[in-house]
């Protein structure tokens, strides 16, 4: 029942998520009359605290002569995963979207600009690895167009574009007009529709730990880091960038910890570690099916039971033509009923 593989990166962006909130938290160190001794970024791994401090216990390493060289720095790990109830939504619900498989069909321009003298260069957004790049050029118009950018042809349709690639119109020489805008248009024709079961929502529960050698440096990084907590911080993640979904997440901060480790003397300080417990409240999708694009609908309405079973109407749609893509503008279709 589970041989089918698929990996949707779901927990890996989770993570990716979770540590780059943390990677440009700075520390200054200074002296008595306020000057600043120096400035250290404090670094951020995957991983558990206690890797980091056991290297700190096993003393230098290599060129490292002081423990004062390791801290300060972070760590954090997810320590549990659990499913949320309280999130779910409708399980047999999907979510679609079109997947384009195919070159460039044309590009519409949306706005001819004006001040032009030279003619613009075409610039279209590449396609994905494997692709082939497809290229444009433009023409300005006459008379009282002479300015104006008024069509653009495509001189190479490429190939293999999975989205709408951005079109940029980049003036030459010394011109600095109103500048044209245009759209492109995907050959759609054998486009695929990409649907996914509603996600199963699961909390992360994940433990960020902050290894300092003195109370100050802790004391920066945590007011660097609580304010933003109300309890929760919300951060945009592209949470499948196949079916375009991106969603806002929470992050809840739910408790902080001290644990102090002495060593000799108890004015000597070996480490002091913060340890901060979020609960990020992610989603995990299930495998994605192609579906192609339905181009004719027949239906036979009418009365159908046991003791009846008669049929009054066909109903034939389709589109015109056949080959229209989704984004044609406008969009036709043939309408066919015939009676029984």
């Amino acid at each position: 029942m589970f041989g089918k593989y698929f990996y949707n990166k779901n927990i890996r962006n989770i993570v990716i998520l979770f540590g780059t909130i943390f990677n440009d938290i700075t520390i200054r160190r200074t002296l008595s009359d306020g000057t600043i001794q120096n400035t250290l970024k404090v670094p951020i791994a995957y991983g558990p605290a206690q890797k980091y401090l056991t290297r700190i216990e096993q003393g230098p390493i290599e060129d490292i002569e002081t423990v004062g060289l390791v801290l300060p720095r972070m760590s954090f790990e997810i320590t549990t995963m659990n499913y949320d109830p309280t999130r779910k939504l409708q399980t047999t619900k999907k979510i679609r979207e079109v997947k384009f498989l195919g070159p460039l069909e044309s590009i519409i321009i949306t706005d001819n600009g004006a001040g032009y003298s030279n003619i613009p260069v075409v610039e279209i957004e590449a396609p994905p690895s494997g692709g082939t790049q497809a290229t444009a050029t433009a023409a300005l118009g006459t008379d009282s167009n002479a300015d104006k950018v008024v069509s653009i042809t495509l001189d190479n349709v490429g190939a293999g574009y999975t989205s709408v690639p951005n079109v940029t119109i980049k003036p030459t020489g010394n011109d600095k007009p109103s500048t044209a805008k245009a759209e492109a248009n995907v050959d759609a024709n054998t486009t695929t529709l990409q649907t996914a079961y509603t996600p199963v929502p699961y909390n992360f529960e994940i433990d960020l730990s902050i290894m300092v050698l003195n109370s100050d440096d802790g004391t920066q990084i945590l007011e660097q880091i609580l304010p933003y907590f109300t309890p929760e911080f919300h951060v945009t993640l592209n949470e499948m960038k196949t079916l375009g979904i991106k969603r806002d997440i929470p992050i809840v901060f739910n408790s902080m910890s001290t644990e102090d480790d002495y060593e000799g003397d108890l004015l000597t300080r070996r480490s002091l570690v913060h340890t901060l417990s979020f609960t990020v409240q992610g989603y995990l999708y299930g495998p994605i099916s192609d579906q192609g694009i339905i181009r004719e609908v027949d239906v036979n309405a009418g009365t159908f039971s046991d003791e009846i079973d008669q049929q009054l109407v066909n109903i034939d749609i389709k589109p015109d033509p056949t080959t229209a893509d989704p984004d044609d503008t406008p969009r036709n279709t043939t309408t066919t009923i015939t009676d029984s």
